[in-house]
């Protein structure tokens, strides 16, 4: 929690800011990044998918209001690596960055980067826990460069699909102090 603490107290975008679990009084009624798919999963399945225990979401909000105005949303899976074996195995234990939405009129403010960041010493927790070796984020082909160009953290390509990219994060390198 205090690394969490000092990523956010490091960017003064986050002044009057709150990050907390996704809860019932959450107001994502304005909340929109500009794409529909997120938007749709923040309204209308986030709350059901956390009450389920399928993902975990965690909000930023306004103080005043409650108003979200940025969001992640993670959850246990596998990659299956299929004859690409990565650690020698073909089914390696992952933290999924399922969802992640920025409002547009927050965006451009180091959000993203920020929520990942948060996300990364989540996934360090839990796989003090449970076995869990990377952080995926199965991205459209469109958002690809994003990652892995435009912020400031090492994402690594697994692979192209036809329509996504999937691309990790190594725990356990981050963890040993690899450049991330």
């Amino acid at each position: 929690m205090r690394r969490i603490r000092e990523i956010i107290k490091g960017n003064s975008s986050l002044t009057n800011l709150e990050l907390k679990d996704l809860n019932e009084s959450a107001n994502s009624d304005k909340f929109s990044c500009g794409e529909e798919k997120i938007d749709f999963f923040l309204k209308d399945l986030a709350k059901f998918n956390q009450k389920n225990k399928f993902s975990r979401t965690y909000i930023f909000t306004k103080e005043e209001n409650n108003e979200i105005i940025a969001f992640f949303s993670i959850l246990a899976s596998q990659l299956n690596t299929g004859d690409t074996r990565i650690f020698g195995i073909d089914k390696v234990p992952v933290i999924l960055l399922g969802r992640l939405g920025v409002d547009v009129n927050y965006q451009g403010k180091n959000f993203a980067e920020v929520m990942i960041r948060i996300a990364i010493e989540k996934a360090l927790k839990v796989s003090k826990i449970i076995g869990c070796r990377l952080l995926l984020v199965e991205t459209s082909l469109k958002m690809k460069s994003y990652y892995l160009e435009r912020l400031s953290i090492n994402f690594k390509l697994f692979r192209d699909k036809k329509e996504t990219s999937i691309i990790y994060i190594d725990l356990l390198e981050y963890e040993l102090g690899f450049k991330i």
